[in-house]
């Protein structure tokens, strides 16, 4: 079994990683219209809620209850796995995701804007012998800063995309732990990779606005794309080693992973939406309903489907 669920794994991580980094791929090479793109990510948020709560958050006070003896206990552990996965995402988006950056002054955002402007300003008044002592200079000054604002937004935007792939990777390997049917664990592969491919999509579209290269780019999707698969992995290795086959110690991961699935789904807003002007102009409300409803019920239903039970 444990080989078996060492491949599964694997196979899962390298899917997930390969489709993330294609998905990324799209928008050095073709657009995507900002409609599918919005379908595509209100699906996504439908199916983080229903594996967070149609799936991984009771199968994880299953898991617990099996595993622990002191039933006047149950409520205040589950409690509080669910409450401190919910929590650390909260701490994720406040001090690392790319929306906790200060954004740049408005002054020296124009000045980034209007550089091209500024510089064919200065060779027109350097051809009427109008240029001003030191206007040169500081336009130049301009174009010097110019690429270090732009990897100011870079940076911060990959490390906090990374860190979220990170968690979701811990998710999934976690999810893997439960050997006695593979349907939890494709629940929850299933929820992240239609997740990651708008938001893979949004790195790279954002990373292309802030001028970066197209290599560039690749090498943050490359870091984007291998996030989930190493801490999947790792995380499988982790538990597998140190949780003894203790039904509680498999409850408490599960629980915590859908505390963090629960804070994407409904509080962060997702790159990909952030990049629309609005979803609701994109896509309308009656299809919005639908493919929410359709993501929340999905995972249930696959998780009845395959047979997952006790």
């Amino acid at each position: 079994m444990a080989s078996s669920g060492i491949l599964r794994i694997i196979s899962m991580s390298l899917v997930m990683g390969a489709a993330s980094f294609g998905a990324g791929l799209i928008p050095l090479s073709l657009s995507m219209t900002k409609s599918h793109l919005a379908k595509l990510s209100t699906l996504s948020t439908g199916l983080l809620i229903g594996a967070a709560l149609g799936v991984i958050i009771p199968e994880g006070v299953a898991s617990t209850i099996a595993g622990d003896s002191e039933p006047e206990s149950y409520s205040h552990k589950i409690a509080l796995c669910v409450l401190l996965g919910f929590a650390f995402m909260f701490l994720v988006e406040e001090y690392i995701s790319p929306h906790a950056q200060r954004p740049l002054p408005l002054e020296i955002r124009h000045e980034v804007e209007d550089v091209h402007f500024d510089m064919a300003l200065d060779e027109l008044e350097r051809e009427e012998g109008m240029t001003l002592p030191g206007s040169h200079a500081s336009t130049w000054q301009m174009l010097r800063h110019a690429p270090s604002l732009s990897l100011q937004r870079a940076y911060p935007l990959s490390l906090g995309l990374t860190v979220h792939a990170l968690v979701d990777g811990y998710a999934l390997g976690v999810s893997s732990l439960e050997t006695r049917s593979g349907a939890l664990s494709f629940v929850v592969f299933l929820a992240i990779i239609i997740h990651k491919a708008p938001t893979a999509l949004a790195l790279t579209s954002s990373l292309l606005e802030t001028s970066l290269s197209p290599s560039e780019c690749k090498r943050h999707l490359l870091l984007f794309s291998l996030a989930t698969p190493v801490s999947a992995i790792l995380s499988y290795i982790l538990y597998t080693h140190t949780g003894d086959g203790n039904n509680l110690s498999v409850g408490t991961p599960l629980l915590f992973s859908g505390g963090t699935f629960l804070y994407v789904a409904t509080v962060v807003k997702s790159p990909s939406e952030a990049t629309l002007s609005s979803t609701q102009e994109t896509i309308t409300k009656t299809s919005r309903t639908f493919l929410l409803l359709l993501g929340m019920f999905f995972p249930f239903i696959i998780s009845a489907m395959l047979g997952h039970g006790h």
